[in-house]
This record gives structure tokens, sequence and C-alpha cells, in this order.
């Protein structure tokens, strides 16, 4: 019985012109998501080597240079010179801090468009290189880019909805399911057969399609990610199509099916995450970014004002440097304490910005699980390398390399100031205080990444079972009266 079904079920599929519309549309999906990703992750890498070959051709190119620079008598602007600490420090550095895109980053843009994933480095106040974007959840972005996760979370429901809606319905509302049951057949077993068989006919061609170009295009990947990617979109179509199925053993007909459907869809992937994202903004409304530069301009002009003090408070908190200071009047250790005093002072504004954001994924974390479309487009987006996950323990590790930069420059332009290396003689150019660029602190891009949690499947497949068992019981309730009727 099992097999004249699906032989009958798929016979009927094939020759229904709209199956095989549905197929190519779903190939044709997943081959143009595919390679918008692909594209916009070509494009990051990109930047990010050439960023990198700058930084390495600084170096190379300064130490080819050394013994022009050595033997010039022509008269040289500090700033402008790569060999004196203050122009390095301030004005000409090349020194990047990167986040390459990763192999899997076609999966989900996320907000890799909006983040930024590369820094210019220079010593200057971090509030200047670390503050100077606004990155928020990826619900903020309810639409996104165009890539594999867009098509899977918005489009796939859509097609499976389109092809799922009368499933059942059609046999009971023009007397074919009465027969079916006089013949012995299962109403339960009619219906898992065609939701079954018409989501794999949407399903597995986007799934084959997707990896296929993967391992093509992107050979470097992981197969566990694959795996996981598999894994996610299998269980959020599983769902889809165990809600087809429940409001088909209602015994609705088609056309109330398809508007129940079309309903769900909108209710979990349209109004739930701007409910949720709505809810998010104003339970913890983030500072004023106009606020936050005003506070930064504020800040920054008292301290210019009070060099002095300013200056006096910065050796007194490191007072290593105090010890070795030949001139404290010097523009570039001044300079670097108006640095210091200035992220001292917003350190309190910058602590309140990140608990209100914290607040918020705390918040997203739990609120998630009302939407099945956010709570999948979180995994995607994380399994990608461009959820918040990554960028934040990027941006940690920006600020850590600022800070050993600026912690470099500071040891070293008191110490040549001490020297009088900035000022030997009258009319003299500077001597070059830094003849070898690859002593600078290099960022270090292989920083470490949480793992992607994948607990979020459980409520996916707990979901899909209750609707299981519930549709299972609405079946038997559908048909027992008519089972009774045959018989009479």
């Amino acid at each position: 019985m099992k097999r004249l079904l699906i032989s009958t079920e798929f016979k009927h599929l094939c020759r229904e012109k709209v199956t095989f519309i549905i197929v190519i549309f779903s190939v044709v999906l997943a081959v143009l998501a595919f390679f918008n990703g692909h594209l916009f992750s070509e494009t990051q890498s990109k930047v990010v080597k050439t960023a990198l070959q700058s930084q390495q051709d600084s170096i190379t190119t300064a130490a080819t240079q050394l013994p022009e620079r050595l033997s010039t008598t022509e008269p040289v602007n500090w700033w402008q010179d790569r060999y004196d600490l203050r122009a390095q420090a301030f004005y000409v550095m090349v020194n990047y801090a990167t986040k390459p895109p990763l192999a899997q980053s076609p999966i989900a843009i996320g907000q890799a468009d909006v983040l930024p994933y590369y820094f210019r480095m220079l010593v200057q106040e971090k509030q200047q290189v670390v503050q100077q974007y606004d990155y928020v959840h990826p619900l903020n972005l309810l639409l996104g880019q165009f890539d594999l996760s867009f098509v899977l979370i918005y489009l796939l429901p859509l097609l499976i909805i389109g092809i799922c809606f009368n499933a059942l319905s059609n046999e009971q509302h023009n007397g074919q399911l009465r027969l079916f049951l006089l013949q012995g057949g299962s109403a339960s077993q009619l219906l898992t057969i065609q939701i079954l068989l018409r989501g794999a006919i949407i399903l597995i061609p986007f799934l084959l399609i997707s990896n296929l170009l993967f391992v093509l295009v992107r050979p470097h990947i992981d197969p566990a990610v694959l795996l996981s990617f598999t894994i996610i979109a299998l269980l959020y179509c599983c769902f889809w199509l165990a809600l087809c199925a429940w409001v088909n053993s209602r015994g609705k007909s088609a056309a109330t099916n398809a508007a129940i459907l079309v309903t769900c869809w909108l209710s979990f992937v349209v109004v739930l995450p701007a409910l949720i994202n709505t809810f998010i903004t104003h339970a913890n409304p983030t500072p004023s970014r106009m606020q936050y530069l005003d506070s930064f301009r504020a800040h920054t002009d008292e301290a210019k004002k009070a060099a002095e003090k300013t200056l006096a408070q910065f050796f007194q908190d490191h007072p290593e440097l105090a010890n070795a200071n030949g001139s404290g009047s010097d523009f570039a250790t001044k300079k670097i304490a108006t640095i210091s005093a200035v992220e001292q002072a917003m350190q309190e504004l910058d602590v309140q910005y990140h608990q209100i954001q914290q607040a918020q994924l705390d918040k997203v974390m739990w609120l998630k699980y009302l939407s099945v479309a956010t709570l999948t487009h979180s995994m995607l987006v994380e399994l990608s390398g461009n959820g918040l996950s990554r960028h934040t323990a990027f941006m940690s590790q920006v600020q850590m390399h600022h800070q050993a930069l600026q912690s470099f420059f500071a040891k070293e332009i008191v110490k040549a100031n001490q020297n009088g290396d900035f000022s030997p003689c009258k009319g003299c150019n500077a001597r070059p205080t830094i003849t070898d660029l690859s002593t600078l602190p290099q960022f270090d891009k292989h920083f470490s990444t949480p793992n992607v949690s994948f607990t979020p499947l459980f409520w996916l497949i707990l979901l899909s079972m209750l609707l299981i068992y519930s549709t299972f019981k609405n079946v038997c309730t559908l048909t027992r009266p008519q089972a009774e009727g045959a018989v009479i």
C-alpha cells in the first residue's frame, strides 16, 4: 500500500506543471543566493588582502629606503617621515586590524554589510576606532541581503505552503478519501506521504545545489559546517511541513488552509520579529549617538585646555615613563597624555553603552524562541561567521591591539624624547627613531570565537513533534465519521 501511495502521489505531482516550476525555482534561488553571498564575501576578502598587502609593502619599503633616509641632508618634515615615531603613531602608520570572512560566509551575510571588518590603526582615542559604528542585533535588519539564509527563512516556507496547502483536503472534499478508507487505506499515511513528497521536491534540490556549490566554489569549507547547515535547513523546513500537515488535518477547504498558512508565515517571519525588535528597542534604548559624540568632543577640549595637568596625571598613572622623561613639554608626549585622559573620561559612558547593548542581546536570547524564523536566522548567521559573537570577539581583539600600539608608542616616544632624538640640533632633521616597522605590534587575526550553540534546534524539534502529534489526533477525528458512514 505504501509503495502504491508513493507511486500514485509521485505520478500525480509529475503531471502538474507547477511541480517542475517549483523545482526549477528552488534550484535558481539556491544558485542566485549562493553566488550573491559568495561575491559579497569575495569582495570583503579582497579588501582584507589589499589592506594586509599594503601593510607588508610599507614594512618592505621602509627597510629598502632606510639607507637613503640616513644619508639625506635635505629637510624632512617629521609628520611625513615614516622613520619618526611621532609620524608613525599619529599620521603615516600602515597597521590594520582585519576580520576576514570565513569559507561558510555565503550562508548568511547577516550584518556583515554594515559592521566594520577592518580598521586602520593609529594612536588615537579608542572611541574614534571601536565606537565609530553602531551595531545591533540582526533583527533590526529584517530582510537583509539576498543570501541562502534569506531564501531558506523567507521563500522556502512560501513554496512549501504553495504546494502543500491542499494535501488531503482535495481527497476529502471530492469524496476520494471515503473510497480510499473503504479500501483499507490510512488517512494519516496518505497525508504523511503527500507532505513528505511535496516537501522533498522543494528542499532536496535546494540543499543539493547549495552544498554542491560550496564544495566546488569554496573547497576549504569544513564538512561539519555543511552538515550543520543541512540539519538546520531540514529542521526548519520540517516545522513548516508539520504546520502544513496540522492545518490540512483540520478538515477545512484548500482556500481556508492557504489563508491560515499564509497568516502563520506572516506572523512567524514578519510580525513577530518586528514586535520583538520594537520591544527590545524600547525596553533598553541605546544612548543617543549625538550625545556620545558631544561628550567625546567636550572631554577632548577639556583635556587639551588643561594640557599640563593632563600630562602630570598621565605620568602619575605611568610612573615607569615619568622616570625616563626628559622633556615633559614634547608635543607627542602631550598628545598621548591627552588621548589617555579622554579615554578615561569616556570610560563611564562606554560602560553604560556596553551594558545597554548587552541587555538587548540578553533579551534577544530568550525572545527569539517566539519565532522559528528569528531562531533559525540567529543560528545561520552565527554559523556563517557573520554574527555578533564573532564580531564582538573581533572588536575585543581590536581594542587589545589598540592598547598594545598605544603602550608601545608611549614608551618609545618618551624614550626618544629623553635621548633628544626629535631635536638633535638646531636645523637638523630628527634622527630615525624607528627603523624596522615589523617590530610594531601586529594584529592577531586568529582571535578566538565562541562556538555556535545548536540548543535552539531542540526547540524546533519539539514544536514539530507537537504539531505532528496534534495532526494525527486531528486525522483520527476527521476520518472516524467517514469510516462509520462507510460501514453503515
